[in-house]
């Protein structure tokens, strides 16, 4: 199975310095692409993308499957 286009987002904590104050639940990265991927390694992606970020809880996936359109 191949994925067409993927969006992974890692939601943190980030550091302000202006308010010398930690801010919860911000966008801290955000992996995007618009190219076929084989559905491994997507998984193998995400896997590392876990890893870099200390990323291993509250994970929410949404997946949309689109029926082939007969003409």
């Amino acid at each position: 199975m191949h994925i067409d286009r993927h969006t992974i987002k890692v939601i943190g904590t980030k550091y302000d310095e202006k308010k010398d104050k930690r801010i919860k639940d911000q966008l801290i990265a955000t992996y995007q692409s618009t190219e076929n991927m084989d559905m491994k390694k997507f998984s193998s992606l995400l896997e590392e993308v876990a890893d870099s970020h200390d990323a291993y809880q509250d994970t929410e996936i949404v997946i949309t499957l689109r029926q082939y359109q007969h003409d």
